[in-house]
């Protein structure tokens, strides 16, 4: 009996071993396969246009996708849905009335350093599931407009009623500014991004810099519904409306959106009306860092008109997803996504993620044709309309709900995943181990270490930190609806988010010049996948 028992632990230790050895060939055949140009490549393709959810250059950036992956060797399909949103800003206006009429600027400059900025495909600043509303009120000042800050607010007796806020980005999502000053009765809502958070104050400046000049313009959704996706299905697909299964749609009427108008402006335009307020000086935690004392009302004597007309209907939005059949557990999907939509031209967010991922489609289509499969399903989703609130991966998840329920294994989520030289992730506790073991594979590309060693750090005897998961990208439908193990994760930077200015152009000259991080965090995420 002994002796069977010991045969059986070495026929079982010399498969494990085989199986390890197979692995690691797998792996190192397929880091000898990743093109280092092919990162670079598509990059500069995907950002040729700015190209909002919804838009005619959206659906160009979805054919680009979906033929490289279909060249790749990857069986592709579109996945169309129909959404309510707003897919243009519509018509806005801020202006000073009193003391003198004087018009803001909603829009980034343009350099003469930036082809790009001069593009006449972007738009100004907006902010999506703004209310629309036309008026002319006092300005009071709320720091970042988060709850505290509203309380703060009300301890020291000044009243937001009937009053239009002004509150810096940070510190909380931007949508709850929206919901916070809506509850305490403001009739607008101006958010800007102060210097001190991202601007002169970190350093040089754009097009000097990588940091937020003074027209530099943060656009975002304001959607606080408490699920994610299509505001009039929620748990249900938004299947297109021609579909010959209906989805019954919620009342536009009843569902919880903001009813105030909203909209993002400069530190540029805010300053102008922030040196006119003439009320008490701010609690020292709330100055920001234009060269003045913020002051916490404005007064009678300063009036600001903000006028905000977006329309919202339903809109045509296609996911873009990529499938190889696993060859041992073909019933076991590893998921890998990105978001292709984008504020402009999203050259950090999304598109260096949207790159990589292609150039990750072509390396395992070259592994393919050379005859090794992955061992699990790999799917690649390129999500449409998470701008707007996690809309694609959300409406993908709840029509594929049961097969994902019972196939799905992980869900790796690279939104933006190359945006600097920083690697970092957080994940499910059950995938941490997965992430530290692939970034003890790959080579950091600008020193002799391995992206773990270099991730590490001074702290060479500690395990590098890796968060628990949050909210605000295309894991949340995974992780939270369907409890998949998830992650979220790449190499990050200074950038500048959700502005005009986050073209081509910025990623060369301040991201990564030498396009050396594609292909890096593709091998990691190749590593995870096999």
């Amino acid at each position: 009996m002994r002796i069977f028992i010991l045969l059986t632990l070495i026929v079982n230790f010399c498969l494990f071993s085989q199986n390890n050895i197979e692995e690691k060939e797998v792996e190192k055949l397929f880091l000898n396969l990743v093109n280092p140009d092919s990162f670079k490549s598509h990059l500069k393709e995907l950002t040729k246009k700015p190209h909002v959810s919804g838009s005619l250059a959206s659906k160009e950036v979805q054919n680009y996708i979906k033929k490289t992956m279909s060249n790749a060797g990857l069986e592709a399909k579109l996945y169309p849905y129909d959404v309510y949103m707003s897919k243009k800003p519509g018509k806005s206006l801020v202006e000073i009335v009193l003391p003198s009429r004087e018009p803001l600027n909603q829009q980034e400059d343009i350099l003469k350093e930036d082809p790009y900025s001069n593009d006449p495909g972007l738009w100004k600043g907006w902010n999506a599931y703004s209310g629309s509303g036309d008026v002319t009120a006092e300005i009071v000042y709320a720091n970042y407009g988060r709850k505290e800050d509203f309380e703060k607010l009300n301890t020291l007796g000044v009243s937001i009623k009937d009053k239009i806020v002004i509150a810096r980005y940070g510190g909380n999502f931007r949508g709850y500014k929206a919901k916070f000053a809506q509850e305490n009765g403001a009739i607008g809502l101006i958010i800007y991004t102060d210097p001190k958070d991202s601007g002169f104050t970190k350093g040089l400046v754009y097009p000097e810099g990588p940091y937020y000049n003074e027209s530099t313009i943060q656009r975002g959704s304001l959607k606080t519904q408490k699920f994610s996706g299509d505001p009039l299905t929620p748990f249900e697909p938004a299947l297109p409306l021609d579909n010959r299964k209906k989805i019954k749609r919620l009342n536009p009427e009843n569902v919880e959106l903001h009813k105030i108008p909203v909209t993002p402006l400069s530190y540029g335009a805010a300053q102008k009306i922030l040196e006119k307020m003439k009320g008490g000086p701010v609690p020292s935690s709330w100055q920001g860092g234009l060269p003045f004392t913020y002051r916490i009302e404005g007064g009678s004597s300063l009036k600001v008109r903000l006028k905000v007309d977006q329309k919202r209907n339903y809109v045509r939005i296609n996911n873009v997803i990529g499938s190889i059949k696993g060859d041992k557990y073909p019933n076991e999907w590893i998921i890998l996504g990105c978001h292709l939509d984008a504020w402009g031209f999203g050259a950090t967010d999304p598109s260096s993620g949207t790159a990589m991922l292609l150039s990750l489609s072509e390396s395992l289509g070259k592994l393919i044709k050379k005859g090794y499969k992955p061992k699990r399903s790999v799917l690649i989703g390129h999500w449409d309309a998470e701008e707007h609130g996690l809309i694609g991966s959300t409406e993908w998840v709840e029509q594929m709900r049961e097969d994902l329920s019972a196939k799905g294994v992980a869900y790796l989520n690279f939104d933006g995943a190359v945006s600097g030289k920083k690697f970092g992730a957080s994940s499910a506790p059950s995938l941490k181990k997965l992430i530290i073991d692939a970034t003890k594979e790959v080579k950091y590309p600008y020193n002799d270490e391995t992206v773990f060693s270099f991730w590490k750090g001074e702290n060479q005897n500690e395990e590098p930190p890796i968060g628990n998961l949050g909210g605000g990208s295309d894991h949340v439908a995974f992780y939270m609806h369907l409890g998949i193990p998830s992650m979220s994760g790449g190499s990050g930077g200074t950038t500048l988010y959700h502005s005009n200015y986050d073209s081509f152009h910025y990623y060369k000259n301040f991201v990564d010049p030498e396009f050396k991080m594609g292909q890096t965090i593709e091998k990691i995420a190749g590593i995870m996948t096999l």
